[in-house]
């Protein structure tokens, strides 16, 4: 069965790498500036840059 549908066992390796990969870049490129929580706030789960609360 495996002979039958080897390309398909590779698509989905290929694919659940892909993710991983597109998943990981997306997280790196929205957090390259760290994020704090400003407790003073109205909503202090809204997150806000670092260096405004200096």
């Amino acid at each position: 069965m495996i002979r039958k549908y080897w390309w398909l066992v590779v698509f989905a390796i290929t694919v659940f790498l892909f993710d991983a990969v597109l998943m990981h870049w997306i997280e790196l490129i929205s957090t390259e500036t760290d994020k704090c929580r400003n407790m003073n706030s109205v909503n202090p789960l809204k997150l806000i840059n670092c260096t405004d609360l200096d």
